[in-house]
Formats: C-alpha cells, sequence, structure tokens
C-alpha cells in the first residue's frame, strides 16, 4: 500500500509562478472535477477546496491514455459544451496520433489553443521570440505521417508539400530509405525557400546533415532550428551543428498537451507556465531520483478538452538548484528531457537507467553515427550501432566499453555494425529497447505518488 493520501507531497507546491499561476490551476482542477464526465470517479480522491490547489492534485491520480480511449473525445469535453456542434461548425476536428494501435488516441483538435501555446513557448528562447513574427516562412522536417504530405510509394512535387508559409521538405517517412536525389531536394529547396525557421525530427535532420557535410553542399542556416517530435541524441546535434549555423533549441510537448517546454539559448528546458501546469513525480533514489523522475501534464484554457495531470509517458532530470543563467525561474526548470518512460532498461541490480544516460554515455564515442542500445536479459544487452567508414571495430570496442561503465562490469554487452537504425512507426526512433515491460510505478518515490493509485 502507498502513502496515504493526507501525506502525499506536492512538489509543484516548491516551485516559483506568476501570480495568477495557482489560479489557473484551481479553475483546471474545478472544471475537470465539476463539469466534465471523465472525471466524475476522480471526486472521491479530491481532499477538498479547503486544501491546498498543489495538495488536491497531488492526491489525485494519473490520467494515462487508455483514460483518453476509454472515455473518447466527447468525455472531456467540459462545461457542456456540443463535440458535434464543434465538429458541424469546423470550430473543432477530431485528430488521431500516429503511432502503434494501443498508443493511438483521438484528440479534440482547437487550432487557437494550440497556437497560442506555440506562440508562448517561443517566448522562452532568444532566438525564436525575435524569429517567429507570425508570417515567418517555416520549412518542416518531420515524419508526414505526424504532420505533413506522406507519399512512399512516388515523390511529390514542392508546390503538392508547400501549405500556406509552410513548406514540407520531406513525403518518406523512414530517412534510412532516403536517397541522395531526394537529399539534393531538401538542400536545393531550403536554399530557395529561405525559411525563418526550420523544424524539424533531430534524425531527419542530422540524416540530411551528414549528407550536406559528405558532399560539402551549401545549405541554408535559419534564424532558428526548433527540433522537435523526438527526443534529440548527444550525436544529432554533433551532425547538425556541422551542416548548419544556426542556434538550435529542443521544443517538448504532445498532441495532447500541445507545448510543456521550451530550450532556452542557455540550455536548459522552461516551463510554458501560460499554457500548462507540470506535476513532477521523482523517481526513488536508487534509481536516479529525486532529480530523475516522471511528468504529469495539466492544460489550460482549452475550452474543447480537459486534462488533468496526464502521463505523457516521459522522464525529465531537474535543472538543479542553480538558477539558469537566461533569468527564468518560472515553473520547472530541466536539464534534459531524459526519454520515454518504455526506453528505461535495468543495470543487472535493477535499478533504472535513462535513455539520456545511455546517450551520455555514447555521446563520446568517436566516429560512432546512430545507435540502439537492447537489452535482451536481465543482464544481457545487444548495441546496434553506425559507425564512420572504416572504424566498426574500433567504434564497437569504445562503445561497449562506455557501456559497461553505465551497466556495470556483470553486463554482457554485445555489439553489432549494421548499414542503418531503422524508426519505430510513423518515423520515430527508440534509442533503447526493453525485452520486456518495466512496471514504471515501482520506480516512484512514494511519497509523490504513493503505489498502487
Amino acid at each position: 500500500m502507498g502513502a496515504d493520501a493526507g501525506a502525499i507531497l506536492s512538489f509543484a507546491s516548491r516551485l516559483r509562478g506568476d501570480s495568477g499561476h495557482a489560479e489557473r490551476c484551481l479553475r483546471a482542477l474545478d472544471a475537470a472535477l465539476g463539469s466534465t464526465r471523465a472525471y466524475e470517479a476522480w471526486r472521491a480522491f479530491d481532499p477538498g477546496p479547503s486544501r491546498p490547489v498543489f495538495s488536491r492534485f497531488a492526491a489525485l491520480p494519473a490520467l494515462t491514455k487508455a483514460n483518453l480511449r476509454a472515455h473518447g473525445p466527447k468525455g472531456f469535453v467540459p462545461g457542456g459544451r456540443d463535440i458535434d456542434a464543434g465538429l458541424a461548425s469546423r470550430e473543432i476536428e477530431l485528430v488521431e496520433t500516429s503511432g502503434t494501435t494501443g498508443d493511438r488516441v483521438v484528440n479534440v483538435w482547437y487550432q487557437p489553443w494550440w497556437d497560442a501555446s506555440e506562440a508562448a513557448s517561443w517566448r522562452l528562447n532568444a532566438h525564436a521570440r525575435a524569429a517567429a513574427v507570425g508570417e515567418h516562412p517555416e520549412a518542416i522536417l518531420t515524419s508526414p505521417w505526424c504532420t505533413g504530405f506522406p507519399c512512399e510509394d512516388e515523390y511529390l512535387a514542392v508546390h503538392q508539400r508547400t501549405l500556406g508559409r509552410f513548406l514540407y521538405l520531406s513525403e518518406r517517412s523512414d530517412p534510412s530509405t532516403w536517397s541522395g536525389e531526394l537529399m539534393d531536394r531538401m538542400v536545393a529547396e531550403l536554399n530557395a525557400f529561405t525559411p525563418v525557421i526550420l523544424e524539424a525530427n533531430p534524425s531527419f535532420l542530422a540524416t540530411l546533415s551528414r549528407h550536406v557535410v559528405r558532399r560539402a553542399l551549401r545549405v541554408h542556416s535559419p534564424a532558428v532550428i526548433i527540433l522537435t517530435y523526438e527526443n534529440p541524441s548527444i550525436l544529432h546535434h554533433r551532425q547538425i551543428r556541422r551542416a548548419f549555423d544556426s542556434p538550435v533549441a529542443s521544443s517538448y510537448g504532445s498532441t495532447e498537451t500541445a507545448y510543456v517546454f521550451m530550450e532556452c539559448e542557455a540550455g536548459r528546458l522552461h516551463q510554458v507556465t501560460e499554457s500548462c501546469h507540470v506535476d513532477f513525480l521523482p523517481f526513488a533514489p536508487e534509481h536516479g531520483g529525486p532529480d530523475v523522475g516522471r511528468i504529469l501534464v495539466t492544460t489550460f484554457d482549452n475550452p474543447w478538452r480537459s486534462l488533468v495531470r496526464f502521463d505523457v509517458g516521459d522522464v525529465v532530470r531537474l535543472n538543479g538548484p542553480e538558477p539558469c543563467p537566461c533569468g527564468r525561474d518560472e515553473g520547472l526548470t530541466l536539464a534534459s528531457i531524459e526519454g520515454r518512460a518504455i526506453s528505461i532498461t535495468l543495470t543487472p541490480e535493477g535499478n533504472a537507467v535513462t535513455q539520456g544516460a545511455v546517450d551520455r554515455a555514447l555521446g563520446a564515442v568517436e566516429g560512432l553515427v546512430e545507435y540502439q542500445i537492447l537489452q535482451t536479459g536481465p543482464e544481457a544487452f545487444l548495441l546496434l550501432f553506425v559507425a564512420d567508414e572504416g572504424v566498426s571495430t574500433a567504434v564497437g570496442g569504445a562503445a561497449r566499453e562506455a557501456l559497461r561503465e553505465l551497466y556495470g562490469d556483470a553486463a554482457a554487452i554485445a555489439a553489432e555494425a549494421v548499414e542503418a537504425i531503422l524508426p519505430d512507426p510513423p518515423g520515430k526512433y527508440r534509442l533503447a529497447k526493453m525485452y520486456e515491460p518495466i512496471d514504471h510505478d515501482a520506480l516512484l518515490d512514494e511519497r509523490y505518488a504513493p503505489k498502487g493509485r
């Protein structure tokens, strides 16, 4: 059994927010518990309005994608709004997230809310704030199944991949199949379109960047590159910076929650407090806590979707006590997004290893281009890797040694050179995979998230 609900600690109560943040949290909570059908069963967990709002949040369960599927889009519409009328008037639309069947969710898409969240996030980075003037041209290099115009069996003309001020650079979702001619076309279109902002999957842009460097091509560097849709690796950053002179910032969010964190010009990630609240659930010390943990997101001011303590499925690392050099100090400040919870692996002793920890271990391996670590048993690991030409043996040895320092001497680590690492549907890469599901709740510090809830 976990801790009593009255003893559950709220990490959020320690954080600095603007004067209206607690009030926005209270409005979001009241809308969910008072007028949103999907939260009817949650009322029994709420200790009541006499308690501080963050204590009330901490007493509630996490909202999962399974809950979203069980209640459907109508279950999360607050205040008695008519979703059918909203669809008929085209004020909203229904959007299904891409990915595996078990991961897909049908979301109510309200564009003005999304745009406001995006604008709030860009104000947290000096380069994005200066560049994002509203009508600026943007190029997008992401999986076309996430956003864009997918076409896997032929190529689309540039006008077929242009929507207003947005140019979608690729219709193909697997960078390992991109031809030299296709990447030459991307470079030519970047030079002709001269986007102010380039928004990209880090793995996609890293692939294009390696092509640019390999062929010594001239490519337009936009005012800022925004990395999104997947967690960037140290290797991605290194390869992108060899091809582009632009400042690079990582944007973090989801289809359900919009924009949650934005990387500032000093390299920290700041919570978008204007559009969301984030609960941090620290891991137990043996699993990296209290600086490492999971996050739950509560969205603000979406009249068509009430999400409270939504588990986005990701792990983060806090920045620590030192203030960020950029001067921003509201909400959570992160040192890093550590990757998906499903990408956690375990040492032979059973301690959690995040994808971020794997990436930091492998980031210094000279000649390593791409990788994926597979845990195939309690003590067994297989590293698939792509190396620069002619150095596979040296890279494999150095990578195995780096991983042995991370997982310990009891770990049996094999390394296999491959031609390419293939993305999972719909074009996102998993850099670490576990042979069987982990009980992620068992990793948490019970003082902040009692087990069994």
